[in-house]
């Protein structure tokens, strides 16, 4: 061997690693992964901008710094809105209205209607609640829910001590009302709070105080009631939320750890950026799992979450423990869970009335619907009890279940439930669509079928243009009008020619004169008053007295001192109820309302 075979070069340079490619190929996937997913939108979570309607500096703020969460502690959420009174002075009826609703919307414990109850009294009036805010810049409204409200023995004394809580932390009495609901899957408490402390200021509250201050004090009240939470209470409940289809604990740390990590779900065994849960389960000893190799025990929910979402293609798996998430995840997820609750009350509805939900039927509409939307209704309530939106389910003579939602309950109507009512819609000044119900007949079908009035029924049959019917509802009109066919022959106003039924002309019209002639002739024997049929083009005048509800439609009694007048009704005149208007009858028989003069001895 010569010597220059046995000789090498020294090259001086950089200390490298010639073991290194292997983790650097590693090093290349995640990164090839990455950017895969940056590609697909998955970014990095930003942290959300605070809204405004409290303050950094409001009250409540060294409370909420020191709250604390037990880890074992019963769990509450609260929803908390800020309604700003609009106006140079806010008027009371909207929130009067509001409070009603609640009122109206919800039952206690015992099935009775739900009552107002303040910090010392139940049965609490509303519209001097209302009348007390009137001057006030704000008001706040809080939904609290105890996870395990159901087995709290008294909901109103656990809100009543939470409100206690409130004030000394706060620094100031309060003045509010609650009213509680025990018609729904989580029993819970609706409190309103005036916008005004005891030193006759403003009341702002820190936001803080809102968010964790005031959670911290219902958690703690519920423990105290109920006891910690089991460690078999607690897996059972996570357990739950692994298949649940709604927004979850599990999805936020999911969320957390993608955002963490550019977008990676990383769930491999001795991953560092896996994260432990926020509050540590107490009785789930941390140790190694011989199944997976995972040390956390919270690893198994984590996985079985992500993989859940995977099935409903909200995930996707990019390598084998690692997921990317979808970046609607959220909205997607609280949308499903808006519409299961939405399930579950038309099945409520259905049931309440003896009919099945057909689930090939139910329609969801988040706006104004193209087709003409008619038939019965069968519910309706507020659709957010913190904002005050409402719903309606009506079941329509297309075949359809209609669930529709509106700005304000009182755009639903009056019509009682087994009405029939029509969905109208129109465009405001501001440019939006807006719908409200409209009343057919305060009728239930069937009872259609043998009244002496002219009915909605009477009105297809003699209608131009008939309605477009389907199963469902709709065959259920389709053999009421065979059988109002039968029941008009029976009573002489229709004949039966060679198997057909010939509807006379004017017969609506000579229907809703002999109903209105028998009602007149009722009211006349129960007030003493005698009547005085109005003609076209007279004009009427007098105290708006009742509404008067008949298979015909809705009338209005008009007392003018001498005798009385029914004639049609209007919504507009409920807010005239006891008071004077004038009104102008048309060829047509509608009535153009106007408030009238009060009569006294100056007149």
């Amino acid at each position: 061997m010569s010597r220059d075979e046995q000789g090498f070069d020294v090259r001086p340079g950089r200390t490298r690693d010639l073991g290194a490619g292997q983790g650097r190929r590693a090093a290349s996937l995640a990164t090839q992964v990455r950017r895969a997913a940056a590609k697909a939108g998955h970014m990095r979570l930003s942290r959300a901008r605070r809204s405004g309607g409290t303050g950094t500096i409001g009250r409540g703020r060294l409370a909420a710094a020191s709250a604390r969460f037990r880890a074992d502690g019963r769990r509450v959420v609260i929803k908390a809105r800020i309604v700003r009174h609009k106006g140079t002075r806010f008027r009371a009826a909207p929130l009067a209205r509001h409070i009603d609703y609640l009122s109206r919307d919800g039952v206690t414990r015992d099935g009775q209607d739900a009552r107002l109850f303040d910090q010392r009294t139940d049965g609490v009036d509303a519209t001097d609640f209302a009348r007390r805010c009137e001057d006030d810049r704000h008001h706040f409204r809080f939904i609290v829910s105890p996870e395990d409200g159901a087995d709290m023995e008294d909901l109103r004394g656990f809100a009543r001590d939470l409100m206690a809580d409130m004030a000394r932390d706060l620094d100031t009495a309060l003045d509010w009302v609650g009213v509680d609901h025990w018609n729904t899957d989580n029993p819970h408490v609706h409190i309103l709070l005036r916008g005004r402390a005891d030193d006759g200021n403003d009341l702002v509250i820190d936001r803080n105080y809102i968010s964790e201050g005031m959670r911290a004090r219902a958690e703690a009240r519920a423990t105290l009631e109920l006891g910690p939470r089991t460690s078999q209470e607690i897996a059972r409940t996570l357990a739950h939320e692994v298949d649940a289809e709604r927004w979850t604990s599990l999805d936020q740390r999911l969320q957390r750890l993608a955002a963490r990590n550019m977008g990676i779900v990383d769930l491999r065994p001795g991953n560092a950026g896996y994260e432990r849960s926020p509050r540590h389960h107490p009785g789930l000893v941390p140790g190694p799992d011989r199944a997976s190799g995972y040390s956390d025990p919270d690893s198994r929910l984590l996985l079985g979450r992500a993989a859940r979402l995977e099935r409903m293609a909200l995930a996707e798996s990019v390598a084998p423990a690692m997921w990317t998430l979808r970046p609607d995840l959220e909205d997607s997820l609280r949308e499903l869970g808006m519409r299961t609750d939405i399930i579950k009350t038309m099945h409520r509805a259905m049931q309440t009335s003896g009919r099945g939900l057909d689930l090939a039927t139910f329609t969801l509409h988040n706006g104004a619907p193209t087709d003409p939307v008619i038939g019965r209704l069968s519910a309706r309530g507020l659709d957010d009890e913190l904002t005050g939106t409402a719903f309606a389910i009506v079941e329509g003579v297309d075949g359809r279940t209609h669930h529709l939602r509106f700005e304000d309950l009182e755009l639903t109507g009056d019509t009682p439930i087994g009405g029939i009512v029509e969905l109208r819609s129109w465009t405001g000044r501001d440019g939006r669509v807006r719908m409200s119900l409209a009343t057919r007949s305060d009728m239930p079908l069937h009872a259609q079928v043998d009244a002496l009035g002219a009915t909605w029924i009477d009105r297809q049959l003699v209608g131009e243009q008939p309605l477009s019917m389907a199963n469902g509802f709709g065959r259920e009109v389709h053999d009421a009008l065979d059988a109002r066919r039968e029941k008009l022959v029976a009573l002489g106003v229709a004949t039966r020619r060679g198997g057909r039924v010939i509807l006379p002309s004017g017969m609506i019209a000579s229907l809703r004169a002999s109903e209105l002639q028998d009602a007149a002739t009722q009211i006349a024997q129960a007030t003493g008053l005698s009547h005085r049929p109005s003609a076209p083009g007279e004009i009427v005048s007098g105290q708006y007295r009742e509404r008067v509800t008949l298979a015909s439609g809705r009338f209005a009694m008009i007392d003018d001192g001498l005798g009385f007048q029914l004639v049609p009704w209007r919504p507009a005149l409920d807010r005239q109820l006891g008071s004077q208007v004038l009104g102008t009858m048309s060829p047509g028989g509608r009535i153009d309302w106007s408030p009238g003069r009060s009569r006294g001895l100056g007149l």
